[in-house]
C-alpha cells in the first residue's frame, strides 16, 4: 500500500493491493469508515536541480513517484512503469493524458506483452540507458527490480534514489526492526542514494522477518 498525495491537492488517497489480512480488511471498508495513518516519517525523495530524469516504477511502487511528477514539470522526464499484465497497470489512462499535457515520455512494460513493450521494467530501463544519458534516476517498486535499476545507474555513473521497504515496528528509529547495513529505513530512509546503498550488502539480497532474522528476499511471502 502507498499514500497518493499530489502537490496542490487538498485530498490524499491510499492505494492498496489486496493480499494479506490487513490489506483485505482495508479493502472491505465502506464509505464513511475510518482508519488511522501515522506519518510521514524519515526522508523523502530529494528533487534537486537535475534536469534530465529517468523515473522507474514497478507495480504499486509507481504510486509515490506520481507525486514527484508534479515537481518535475518543465524538466526532461522519462517515466517507465510496468506490471505482469495489462489489467494490473495502475493509472494507465491518467498517465497517458498527463504525459501529453505536461510533455514527458511514457513507456509501459508488461511481462506478458498485453500492453506496451513485452518485457520487464529493468530491461526496458537498460535499453533506454543505452541510448540516453540521464542526470538522475528515481525508482520505487519490488526490491529485486530496484537492485537492477541501481546496478544500471552505477554502470551509467548516474545519481540514483531508491525507496526501500522493511518491517516497521516503532517507526521512530528505536526498535531496529528495519535495520539494513548501518541504516534504519524508518529513520534514515526510506529513500536512499547510491552513497548509502553501497554500504548495504543486504540490498536486493535479504530482508528480516518479524523476529528480526535475516531471510532471503522473497521468502516467506
Amino acid at each position: 500500500m502507498s499514500v497518493l498525495a499530489i502537490h496542490g491537492k487538498s485530498e490524499a488517497g491510499v492505494v492498496i493491493k489486496k493480499g494479506g489480512p490487513v490489506s483485505t480488511s482495508l479493502w472491505e471498508k465502506k464509505p464513511g469508515d475510518l482508519f488511522w495513518i501515522r506519518g510521514p516519517y524519515g526522508h523523502p525523495y530529494s528533487v534537486g536541480h537535475h534536469q534530465k530524469l529517468l523515473v522507474v516504477g514497478g507495480g504499486t511502487g509507481l504510486v509515490p513517484l506520481l507525486s514527484l511528477l508534479v515537481h518535475f514539470r518543465g524538466r526532461d522526464v522519462t517515466l517507465i512503469t510496468g506490471a505482469r499484465t495489462a489489467n494490473e497497470l495502475l493509472f494507465k489512462e491518467w498517465l497517458i493524458n498527463d504525459s501529453k499535457e505536461h510533455h514527458f515520455k511514457l513507456l509501459f512494460a508488461t511481462d506478458d506483452g498485453t500492453y506496451g513493450e513485452k518485457n520487464q521494467v529493468p530491461k526496458v530501463a537498460e535499453e533506454v540507458l543505452q541510448k540516453e544519458q540521464f542526470d538522475a534516476i528515481y525508482t520505487c517498486g519490488p526490491e529485486p527490480m530496484m537492485k537492477k535499476i541501481y546496478d544500471l545507474a552505477m554502470t551509467a555513473h548516474c545519481h540514483v534514489q531508491v525507496s526501500l521497504e522493511r518491517v516497521f515496528k516503532c517507526g521512530v528509529g528505536i526498535c531496529a526492526a528495519c535495520v539494513i547495513g548501518p541504516y534504519l529505513v524508518c529513520h534514515d530512509g526510506p529513500v536512499f542514494t547510491e552513497r548509502e546503498l553501497s554500504a548495504m550488502p543486504e540490498f536486493g539480497n535479504t530482508r528480516r522477518d518479524l523476529s528480526g532474522k535475516k531471510i532471503p528476499l522473497g521468502a516467506g511471502h
